[in-house]
């Protein structure tokens, strides 16, 4: 379905029956990401963000800043009818997810977290983010949506996917060639991390139950997960074993094991 909120037209997929939890994807992604995701017992919402997937793509950047995408995202939700639900969010859609929970924390009940950051605290390394946002951007209106997906696959973070069968990397190289140039520089400008605020100290007022999930091998969100789990007592983390930053894609099996055991106690 599609849902218009503040003249921002937004692809919505629901998928299942019980109780809600919305569904964020990360960058350059779309909803197709959580194909292999099932939930037991729980009705997916799954959202295409904006400037991804088959939600709109507007040019202004003023439509990309965080505040803008949590105000847009509270108003489709509560147009769904769901005063109360989970949240789940991968990689950036993970970084949203925070900041929704601690805006909207009467709302949510739960918070899943995959991969996910709580931004750039030191000065010099958000700078240095923030260089390297503005550089992407303007790399990727420059060269082209092809350019940047070999670009991307070709980062380190994402290095395990090698092994995953050709069928499933199709499927990742087609969902990134899908984006536009003008979007994916807009994200990166509007919410980026270089621009993301630092969330680590409000990390300790989560008050739901929140589930840190992580990859074996993706080093830095595994030491991001450790800081998670050591600033919120209240916070379950559970590490993917043999998988890297995309821990739903590279072994749903397990990524579906624990999640629905953690919601269902």
């Amino acid at each position: 379905m599609f849902i218009t909120i503040d003249n921002i037209r937004y692809a919505v997929v629901t998928r299942g029956t019980g109780k809600p939890v919305i569904c964020l994807h990360g960058f350059a992604e779309n909803i197709s990401t959580w194909e292999f995701v099932q939930l037991e017992h729980c009705q997916m919402v799954l959202v295409d963000l904006i400037g991804h997937g088959d939600s709109d793509k507007p040019e202004v950047l003023e439509s990309y800043r965080l505040p803008v995408l949590l105000r847009q995202l509270n108003k489709l939700i509560q147009y769904l009818g769901h005063p109360k639900y989970a949240l789940m969010g991968y990689s950036m859609g993970g970084r949203l997810a925070l900041a929704y929970a601690l805006a909207y924390s009467q709302e949510v009940t739960r918070l899943i977290l995959e991969s996910s950051s709580y931004g750039e605290c030191d000065a010099l390394n958000k700078a240095k983010r923030r260089e390297n946002d503005v550089w992407l951007a303007s790399a990727i209106r420059e060269n082209g949506i092809e350019w940047f997906s070999r670009y991307w696959s070709g980062l380190e973070l994402f290095a395990s996917q090698s092994r995953l069968p050709q069928a499933i990397r199709n499927k990742i190289s087609e969902r990134r060639l899908l984006n536009s140039p003008h979007a994916l520089a807009n994200t990166l400008l509007g919410s980026g991390q270089g621009i993301y605020p630092c969330l680590k100290r409000q990390i300790t007022y989560l008050s739901m139950p929140v589930l840190y999930i992580n990859g074996e091998y993706d080093d830095k969100y595994r030491n991001i997960g450790e800081e998670f789990e050591q600033l919120n007592p209240g916070i379950r983390r559970e590490i993917i074993r043999d998988v890297g930053h995309n821990t739903h894609i590279e072994n749903p099996r397990l990524f579906n094991e624990v999640v629905n055991s953690w919601l269902s106690n």
